[in-house]
């Protein structure tokens, strides 16, 4: 038999009335508020951590976006008779970041999982791309899209502005790309390149002669650009609206574009970063990945085949056991669906098409429909979002 010292149960009895309870033992019930506030971290941010202090003092410690994840722990911790210094960073870090506003300043900005260059790449913004700052790394700035992806991307690919300066430019006369691919000039003669663009990108029309526009690009530089593929943006996102063939016209452009793998722009297409584009240039913001996209729309019976189905619904394919959905594509009619798989291209669900894709049959899990449907976050209407 063995025998504690009775320097030994001193010290821990010491320990047990200076920590009534453990911060670790508290931590599971501060990660479920968390979960609840943020049940998907691609969207949000919520990571509270309770550490020890001095005597019978604990800290919580963290970050959040939302100010009232961190009031319901601390009332928690509270209710339990714990005395709690709040350390909590609410973001944006307005401590840190006197702009917390910015637009995409480049073509195509790459958005990635980690602030480094060799970090995966989670997804793309496009020039003119209203993002709000988070929170600052060295070089990088974490941002979240107006879908509220949040990823790093480098400083040099965001113009800062305050709020003050982001009202101005919502209230400025901007202008839509509308071409796959297209430059802005140095000189109104059209010879020198400025910036290439590609579908979607935004910028501030400051004058007009004939058919050249001078305008302001997100970071100041001012060019010139022929407005023949332009649009303006308030009377395109005040007009615009979802039809079927329209969506089926803008995926059609993009046939034979390459797949990437983050990719959300003519540059290159992931499936859902494909899906995400075409309803973009119809008017709608869809959230980012196929997983969050099969979340939203009106759920589409295909448990007796594709006769319920419409041009324009979205098709969802993954493991049937798991119910994990990692692919997205566009029914277009007919059977076909249009997707970006290794490149952008039409397959069929008929088993009798030249263009029939067993994998795809095998593996639909389920359709949604956003034409029609009730506007919410994740299906949301242009006109209807404050940042644009």
């Amino acid at each position: 038999m063995k025998f504690i010292s009775s320097s030994v149960v001193v010290i821990f009895t010491l320990f047990l009335s200076c920590h009534p309870r453990s911060a670790d033992l508290l931590q599971s019930e501060i990660d479920s508020v968390a979960n609840r506030w943020v049940p998907d971290k691609r969207v949000g941010i919520c990571n509270l951590v309770l550490v020890n202090g001095q005597g019978k003092e604990y800290i919580l410690k963290g970050e959040t976006l939302f100010p009232g994840s961190k009031t319901e722990v601390l009332q928690l911790l509270t209710n339990k008779g714990l005395t709690v210094v709040d350390s909590v960073i609410v973001l944006p870090d307005t401590t840190k970041l006197e702009k917390n506003w910015g637009l995409i300043s480049l073509s195509v900005a790459n958005l990635r999982s980690k602030p480094a260059h060799s970090a995966e790449l989670a997804s793309q913004a496009i020039m003119g791309t209203p993002v709000r700052i988070l929170k600052e790394n060295d070089e990088w700035f974490l941002v979240q899209t107006p879908e509220n992806y949040i990823a790093w991307t480098n400083k040099s690919s965001v113009n800062q502005m305050n709020r003050s300066e982001f009202n101005g430019w919502k209230n400025s006369d901007r202008m839509m790309f509308t071409d796959t691919y297209g430059f802005i000039s140095g000189d109104s003669k059209l010879t020198t390149v400025m910036s290439d663009l590609v579908a979607g990108a935004i910028v501030v029309k400051k004058s007009e002669s004939q058919n050249i526009a001078e305008v302001s690009l997100p970071d100041g530089r001012t060019g010139f650009v022929s407005n023949l593929k332009w649009l303006n943006l308030k009377q395109w996102k005040d007009t615009v609206s979802l039809i079927s063939d329209n969506l089926i016209v803008t995926g059609k452009r993009f046939l034979g574009f390459p797949y990437l793998w983050g990719g959300t722009s003519t540059k290159g297409m992931d499936c859902s970063g494909f899906s995400k584009t075409i309803y973009f240039l119809n008017g709608v913001i869809l959230e980012r990945d196929a997983s969050q996209q099969f979340k939203h729309g009106k759920e589409i019976d295909i448990s007796s085949g594709l006769d319920n189905l419409q041009k324009g619904d979205l098709l969802f394919f993954g493991s049937s056991e798991s119910k994990r959905i990692t692919h997205v594509g566009m029914y277009i009619g007919d059977s076909e669906l249009i997707h970006s798989s290794g490149r952008v291209r039409i397959n069929s669900l008929d088993p009798k098409r030249d263009n029939y894709s067993k994998h795809l049959r095998s593996t639909l899990l389920g359709a949604r429909r956003i034409i029609g449907f009730q506007p919410e976050q994740g299906n949301l209407p242009i006109r209807s979002h404050n940042w644009y």
